[in-house]
């Protein structure tokens, strides 16, 4: 369920971002990312805060500032995640283009923040990727969102001899 979920998210984004790309080029591949910071850097206060409440909870004896310091800690850690800028990496057969993501599924994806052929595309090892200047990271640190990354930034195969693919 949580896999078909993410193709319809997917063909939205592929329609929303249709219009930006060039004619005679298609979209093969695209992956959501955050800029900046690690993902894991607003996942790690938002468990340390869950632990403080539950702790606070289920053990009277501690602190009467435990609960409250943990349920900020949350709060702090649920609005820097929300504060993350978003990006789409939209691969067509000829180049890679990243968009600024908005926060709206209505708004529109303005002009690309950056543009590379698919021959300067930097090696990718599963992790972060410096594209347009940004660092960007699969979103949330998903297993999804990093395959969907590779697979946007997956150097093109060359046989010796052989015309690029999708001219």
């Amino acid at each position: 369920m949580l896999e078909e979920r993410e193709r319809a998210h997917r063909e939205r984004l592929a329609e929303r971002s249709a219009p930006l790309i060039p004619s005679g080029e298609r979209i093969v591949a695209i992956a959501a990312c955050q800029a900046g910071v690690p993902p894991w850097l607003g996942v790690v206060p938002l468990l340390a805060g869950l632990v403080l409440v539950v702790v606070s909870l289920l053990a009277g004896a501690g602190p009467g500032w435990l609960g409250p310091a943990g349920a900020l800690l949350v709060l702090a850690a649920i609005a820097a995640m929300g504060l993350a800028r978003r990006r789409l990496v939209v691969r067509t057969n000829r180049s890679v283009r990243v968009f600024a993501l908005p926060r709206s599924d209505k708004a529109e994806l303005g002009a690309p923040l950056a543009e590379l052929p698919l021959s300067d595309l930097p090696g990718h090892e599963g992790g972060s990727t410096r594209l347009g200047g940004e660092r960007l990271w699969p979103n949330y640190g998903s297993g999804i969102e990093r395959d969907a990354l590779a697979r946007a930034l997956a150097r093109p195969e060359r046989t010796p001899g052989a015309a690029p693919p999708d001219s």
